[in-house]
């Protein structure tokens, strides 16, 4: 089976759908599928890593919006040309037959990204900015296009019920033409030897003892993934109770500012970008992700597969299978300080985690990228079959 994967950027440092779009690729040639990723380049020159072929697109432009608009218009054009099976858009391309908005619609991203702007005069600025995202409007223009004129060619591919929802709903796409693929992550564990050293020496780094508690925090959107309510609750839970270290490149200074206000600031540790994120893992007892928008988390999955339990929020897919007392809580509102409070507390409880990591093996193996990998593979199979 040929397929070809369309996603506009792959740069793994930006995280997220990116660093997915990547290990997908990887998973899917390793099951025997041609694979190969449509992206935008410096040189058209294509290079294979992994099995995998990447196809660059050269797609210059003074604006974002016109480098933008050219990938998915030479996207499409190669795409047509190369006769793939399977057209499987990341990045909106009318040239799909399987889409998968890995980031959820456009609508849903550009109205939960409001949700956190508490000040009305303020979020009537960021919509009036919206009109002025050109690159994003025409993006969001050629994903109503494909769930809506074009809906007959497409089927898609769900990363959690959560993106379903905002297909079938807010698109009105067929349900029949939906299925959700859970989203996949991976990650190897490390041994109790590794793990027991990598706790020691990050605590050592912080100046914590080995039980004092520790909760993580990584994100690189520090506004949309909540850390303003993650730093309020903590000074609403009990004086001195846990440790927080923040993981991610965005700028701290405000949270830093919100920590020393509410007078906790000892206990919020900024660490920065990490590459070596499982090591953080190990050191912690929770991870914190009150997220205002996340169709399925990676950073929560990676958590949970690991054996460390978390704290989010309805507006995250990843929460989807998580059992609580058993994975961690889910609150209805990230700004439900007191709420987030107490599911912290409670998350943090010695018989919780315990049954976290008891649990984390069957996790690891239903939350891996191969075997979202597997039923994507199923999935075309399917779409080849009804076309």
């Amino acid at each position: 089976m040929k397929v070809a994967i369309v996603q506009q950027q792959v740069d793994v440092r930006r995280g997220g759908a990116e660093t997915s779009t990547v290990e997908m690729a990887r998973q899917l040639a390793a099951l025997g599928l041609d694979v190969t990723v449509v992206c935008a380049g410096q040189t058209a020159r294509p290079f294979v890593e992994h099995n995998v072929t990447f196809l660059p697109v050269v797609c210059a432009g003074l604006t974002r919006a016109l480098r933008t608009y050219r990938f998915v218009q030479a996207a499409r054009a190669l795409c047509h040309a190369e006769h793939f099976d399977i057209v499987h858009a990341i990045t909106p391309c009318l040239a799909a037959n399987v889409y998968q908005p890995r980031g959820g619609t456009y609508a849903e991203t550009m109205a939960r990204s409001l949700a956190p702007v508490r000040w009305p005069v303020w979020r009537q600025l960021k919509q009036l900015g919206r009109r002025f995202n050109v690159s994003q409007r025409f993006l969001a223009r050629v994903e109503r296009l494909l769930l809506g004129k074009y809906q007959q060619r497409v089927h898609v591919a769900a990363i959690s019920d959560y993106v379903r929802r905002q297909v079938e709903v807010g698109h009105g796409f067929p349900a029949a033409r939906v299925r959700v693929v859970f989203n996949g992550v991976e990650v190897v564990p490390l041994s109790p030897p590794e793990r027991a050293a990598e706790r020691a020496r990050r605590r050592a780094e912080l100046g914590l003892v080995h039980d004092a508690p520790l909760v993580l925090f990584a994100a690189h959107n520090f506004r949309l993934k909540g850390l303003a309510e993650l730093v309020r609750a903590m000074a609403a839970a009990q004086p001195g109770r846990w440790t927080l270290a923040v993981l991610g490149r965005d700028d701290p200074h405000y949270y830093r500012g919100l920590a020393r206000r509410l007078g906790i600031a000892t206990r919020v540790r900024f660490i920065g970008a990490q590459a070596a994120i499982r090591s953080w893992y190990a050191a912690a007892d929770a991870l914190a992700h009150p997220t205002w928008y996340d169709p399925c988390s990676r950073v929560a999955l990676e958590a949970l597969a690991l054996g460390l339990p978390v704290v989010t929020t309805r507006y995250n897919g990843a929460a989807e299978i998580m059992q609580p007392g058993r994975h961690g809580l889910v609150v209805d509102e990230p700004d439900n300080i007191s709420a987030l409070a107490a599911a912290l507390e409670d998350v943090l409880r010695p018989e919780l985690r315990a049954a976290c990591r008891a649990d984390a093996p069957r996790l690891h193996a239903q939350l891996s990228m191969a075997r979202h990998a597997r039923e994507l593979r199923a999935f075309y199979e399917h779409v080849l079959a009804t076309r």
